[in-house]
C-alpha cells in the first residue's frame, strides 16, 4: 500500500513561535454546531445514566423511558465520536504546516486527553474521553502514515468489524477512525458545496433508523446477518441503526444551516461546541451539585431530571456565548492547547 506525506512543507523559523498557537485555526462552523447538538442529546442521556451508575446498576438502557431511548440513545454520542475523529483529523493537517513533527505534537494531546478522562472516570464511570484518548494512541496514529483514501477505507472496515467485538466500546472504536478518514480526504471542507449528497444520505440513513424503529416498537425479530460465512446479528444491526441515527441527525442539522433558521442555529449551539471539551466536563460538575439540591434521588423523578436537564444545558449557552466574546477558547480547550504545544497560547480575543 503507497503512502502519502502528511506532513507538509515546514514554515519558516520566524512562524515557529507563539504565534503559530495563539489563534484559533480555520474552524468549521457547521462543525462546532454539530458539536453543540451532539452535546445536547448526550446530555439527556448522561443524566439518566448517571443516576443509574450512582445507584451501582449498570442495565441503564433499561430504564430509560421509550421517548428517550427511541430518540437519544446513541444517536448522539456516534455524532460526538464521529467529530473528535473528524477533529484528530483536521489537527494533525494544520499541525502539520507548523512542525515537522505532526505526529508526536497528536500524540502529546491524546496523551494530555488520556489524563484529562482517567481523572473524569473518578466522577462519571463510563465517560468517552478515556476511549477517545486510547483509540486514539491505539489507532488514528498508525492510520496516520496511510494515505489519504486508504485511510478513509480502513476507518469504514474498522467502523463495520469492531461492534461485533463490543457494541458500545466497539462501535465508538470505529467511529473515531471513520471520522479520522473523512477528515483526511477533506470531507469536512465539502461540507458547504454538496446539498445535494446530504439530502441524500439524510433520507437513505432516515429510511434505516425508521425501519429499525417500527421494528422495535413491533417487537419483530430481525433476521441474522452472514458475512464471509460468520453470523452477525444483532450487533451489526444495533451498530448499523446507531450509525444511521447519527447520519440523520447530522445531514439534517447541516440542511437547517442552509435555511433560514441557520442564524439561530448558529448562536445557540456554535458557542457550545467551541466549548465542547468544557462543556462536557462541566456538565458533570453540574449534575452532581445540582442534582441533590432538586431532590433527584429516583430514576422516577421525571419532571425534576428535565428541569436539571434544561437547567444545564441553559446554563451552558448562555456561559459558552458570554465566555467566547472576550477569550479565544474555553478554559480546557486552552489548556489542553498549551500543553499539546508546550507553551502559552495567549487567551483574551484580540481586538
Amino acid at each position: 500500500m503507497t503512502t502519502e506525506p502528511t506532513v507538509p512543507r515546514r514554515r519558516p523559523a520566524h512562524e515557529e513561535s507563539g504565534a503559530a498557537v495563539s489563534t484559533p485555526g480555520d474552524r468549521i462552523e457547521s462543525l462546532d454546531v454539530l458539536r453543540g447538538v451532539a452535546l445536547c442529546g448526550i446530555l439527556v442521556i448522561n443524566v439518566y445514566q448517571q443516576l443509574v451508575w450512582l445507584r451501582g446498576d449498570p442495565t441503564s438502557r433499561n430504564v430509560l423511558p421509550t421517548a428517550v431511548d427511541l430518540i437519544f440513545f446513541e444517536r448522539f454520542m456516534p455524532i460526538f465520536a464521529m467529530l473528535f475523529g473528524v477533529g484528530f483529523g483536521l489537527f494533525l493537517e494544520r499541525a502539520g504546516r507548523r512542525t515537522d513533527r505532526p505526529r508526536l505534537v497528536l500524540a502529546r494531546r491524546l496523551a494530555i486527553l488520556l489524563v484529562i478522562g482517567g481523572i473524569h472516570q473518578f466522577f462519571h464511570v463510563g465517560e468517552a474521553l478515556l476511549p477517545y484518548a486510547l483509540v486514539g494512541l491505539v489507532l488514528l496514529i498508525p492510520m496516520s502514515f496511510l494515505s489519504p483514501r486508504a485511510c478513509l477505507v480502513v476507518g469504514i472496515v474498522l467502523l463495520v468489524l469492531l461492534p461485533q467485538v463490543q457494541t458500545s466500546v466497539g462501535l465508538i472504536a470505529g467511529l473515531l477512525p471513520f471520522g479520522f478518514g473523512l477528515a483526511r480526504v477533506g470531507v469536512p471542507d465539502g461540507l458547504r458545496r454538496h446539498p445535494g449528497r446530504i439530502a441524500v444520505a439524510f433520507v437513505v440513513s432516515a429510511v434505516v433508523v425508521l425501519a429499525w424503529t417500527v421494528a422495535q416498537l413491533a417487537g419483530v425479530r430481525l433476521p441474522v446477518v452472514s458475512v464471509f460465512g460468520a453470523a452477525l446479528g444483532g450487533d451489526l444491526l444495533h451498530a448499523t441503526a446507531s450509525v444511521a441515527g447519527a447520519i440523520a441527525y447530522s445531514c439534517l442539522v447541516l440542511l437547517l444551516l442552509r435555511t433560514p433558521v441557520a442564524p439561530a442555529l448558529d448562536a445557540v449551539f456554535a458557542p457550545l461546541g467551541r466549548m465542547a471539551l468544557t462543556n462536557y466536563l462541566s456538565a458533570t460538575v453540574l449534575f452532581l451539585v445540582s442534582g441533590p439540591l432538586l431532590g433527584i434521588d429516583s430514576l422516577a423523578d421525571g419532571p425534576q431530571i428535565a428541569a436539571l436537564t434544561v437547567g444545564i444545558l441553559v446554563v451552558q449557552i448562555v456561559w459558552s456565548r458570554l465566555w467566547l466574546r472576550h477569550f479565544a477558547y474555553g478554559p480546557v480547550e486552552w489548556g489542553w492547547r498549551c500543553l499539546t504545544w508546550g507553551q502559552r497560547a495567549p487567551l483574551r480575543r484580540v481586538g
